[in-house]
């Protein structure tokens, strides 16, 4: 069997991920293992600067690697780091970090056989992030893996060893071919989601009791979606309503709470210009909230751009999760 083969069959079975998934996650994090100058031993360092001194110490030839959670990670190796990785995958940010988080001790534990940190990866380790091809071969080992747990558990005789072989090739002859069909994309469907935000946000702002915090209200107004025009700053007319319900939740939210109005952009274009449409989006959304009643010294607007991306700038749906008003409590 491969080195890393009962990893990502493990972790295929705990998340639902087929091969081609947690292959792909495994691929992107041995590139950023490589990519990182200095190797592996310059990565295990970032992890330990990141404060994960002890559980790196348990994964270096250990016999039980502690775990950690997707937090954990996000914190030590970066939000944008995991969402690249997410982002080729095709797969859910939490997804990928709580997948991550998990393979994460038995492979440091797998590439430091003895504790020994290896200066250059070895090319069987390298074969896992070889895209494509590495996808089939890693599928084929996992087929191999798994037929042969089995058959030890059940004890099954010498003389089916080649039945169970031919059976196995020809799955995995017709999981090929079928893999090769051309695969439908799905489209990001922009106004769909922004109905499912605005019901998200209409429903957590209508269950709110009183004596609710501030950062109770904050929680359910981020779940809205105002999608502005691409270069504009004027509010689309469908969120007038729910804007009216913000005011009327913001004046019962407790005394002297003071929220900061954030706009941000994807990456699109002039980091300069996005600044300043961030900026008057922000403002745009203050004023429309002061004019139904609000206090102006509640709130603050503020832009910031293309400066805090929430999602990878590379696909589209990334892209429609960095265009966005947050709200804050300052």
């Amino acid at each position: 069997m491969g080195t890393f083969d009962s990893v990502l069959a493990d972790a295929g079975t705990q998340f639902g991920l087929n091969t081609a998934k947690t292959s792909s996650m495994l691929a992107g994090l041995l590139s950023m293992i490589t990519e990182t100058p200095g190797g592996l031993g310059a990565f295990l360092d970032r992890l330990r600067k990141g404060g994960l001194g002890d559980f790196v110490s348990s994964w270096l030839g250990g016999s039980s690697p502690r775990p950690i959670s997707s937090n954990t990670l996000e914190a030590a190796i970066g939000r944008d780091s995991i969402d690249k990785i997410a982002s080729k995958a095709g797969l859910s940010f939490s997804t990928v970090s709580s997948a991550l988080a998990f393979m994460l001790p038995n492979i440091i534990q797998r590439l430091t056989p003895g504790g020994v940190i290896p200066t250059h990866l070895s090319s069987d380790m390298l074969s896992y992030a070889s895209g494509a091809t590495s996808t089939v071969a890693t599928a084929t080992r996992q087929a191999a893996f798994a037929t042969e747990r089995s058959v030890k558990k059940a004890g099954v005789p010498a003389w089916l060893w080649p039945l169970l072989a031919v059976l196995g090739i020809f799955l995995l002859g017709y999981w090929f071919w079928n893999s090769r069909a051309p695969v439908k994309s799905t489209v990001f469907n922009v106004e769909e989601q922004v109905r499912l935000a605005g019901q998200k946000a209409t429903a957590a702002l209508g269950a709110l009791r009183p004596g609710f915090t501030a950062k109770d209200l904050v929680s359910a107004l981020n779940l809205n979606v105002i999608n502005f025009a691409t270069g504009s700053a004027l509010i689309p007319s469908d969120q007038y309503d729910f804007l009216n319900k913000v005011a009327i939740a913001i004046k019962a939210a407790p005394a002297n709470t003071v929220m900061e109005i954030g706009g941000y952009t994807d990456n699109s274009g002039d980091a300069a210009a996005n600044l300043t449409l961030s900026q008057q989006r922000a403002e745009a959304v203050r004023i429309y909230l002061v004019q139904q009643g609000v206090n102006p010294d509640f709130l603050i607007a503020k832009g910031y751009g293309d400066t805090r991306p929430v999602g990878s700038n590379d696909t589209e749906e990334g892209k429609f999760r960095n265009r966005r008003i947050e709200f804050a409590v300052h």
